[in-house]
């Protein structure tokens, strides 16, 4: 059996609804059988295929030394993998409430086992809550936890967000992956965040079927909007990694300024 040309290499259960599909050069993980949540390069493991996943780590203009992260939905790690590549002195906290999600993202898309990452096993809002009541901060706050009707519902709520944006290190920034289809109300949400950001309020719309929005709240705001006066970082970032930051960053200016 093969999904648009790529073999089908696993099928989680019905619960979970994840299908793992491989045509040799690129692995992709669905989440409810039909909602693309991850891509691999397997010349590549760790870098980032999905250009919602690049512009998630946009977020690294804002912050492009991060110690202490707390990522929301696991998916096929391809975040996870991406920091601790990159930023050797990283600790990364995941939030996932399914394990099978786990073990996938272990067997199929060379999640590691490393001392840097540490995987809770539960739902985002009780890992927020708990981590938030234990003093923990976080130099960048990652949400991108979908259920079959977008955006998981639990992680929308002002008493969340406020959470959020409470464990947020000076100069720490939040980013949430959002669906931007009419039917998914990203208007009001993203209102919502800026009542809680403010002027640290920054949004990256996508192009695909989805359709992804990223919004961006800062906890420290760039004086002025000068979000052109990240290009030195934005470069260096690009040199690093090999993901066109610099790129981003002009969307950003383009669809904020």
């Amino acid at each position: 059996m093969n999904i648009d040309g790529y073999n089908v290499i696993h099928r989680g259960s019905l619960k979970s609804g994840i299908t793992v599909t491989d045509d040799g050069y690129r692995r992709k993980l669905y989440l409810d059988g039909d909602t693309l949540q991850s891509s691999m390069l397997l010349d590549d493991p760790n870098g980032l295929d999905l250009e919602y996943s690049q512009a998630m780590m946009t977020a690294l203009l804002f912050q492009p030394a991060p110690r202490k992260v707390l990522l929301v939905g696991l998916g096929g790690g391809s975040l996870v993998k991406f920091l601790l590549k990159f930023f050797p002195e990283v600790r990364v906290d995941v939030a996932e409430i399914d394990s099978e999600v786990v073990t996938v993202a272990r067997q199929y898309f060379f999640l590691p086992e490393d001392e840097r990452l540490r995987i809770m096993l539960a739902p985002g809002e009780e890992v927020v809550a708990a981590r938030l009541a234990s003093g923990t901060r976080y130099d960048l706050l990652l949400l991108d936890a979908f259920d079959d009707s977008g955006p998981a519902r639990a992680l929308l709520g002002e008493q969340f967000l406020r959470r959020c944006r409470e464990m947020l290190t000076p100069g720490g920034v939040f980013a949430m992956n959002l669906w931007n289809r009419p039917s998914d109300n990203f208007l009001a949400i993203h209102t919502s965040l800026t009542s809680l950001f403010g002027k640290g309020t920054q949004k990256l719309y996508m192009n695909g079927a989805n359709r992804n929005a990223i919004v961006f709240g800062l906890s420290t705001p760039i004086q002025g909007l000068d979000l052109m006066g990240l290009k030195p970082v934005a470069l260096d970032l690009s040199r690093r990694t090999g993901i066109n930051f610099l790129g981003l960053l002009r969307q950003l200016y383009e669809q904020n300024c």
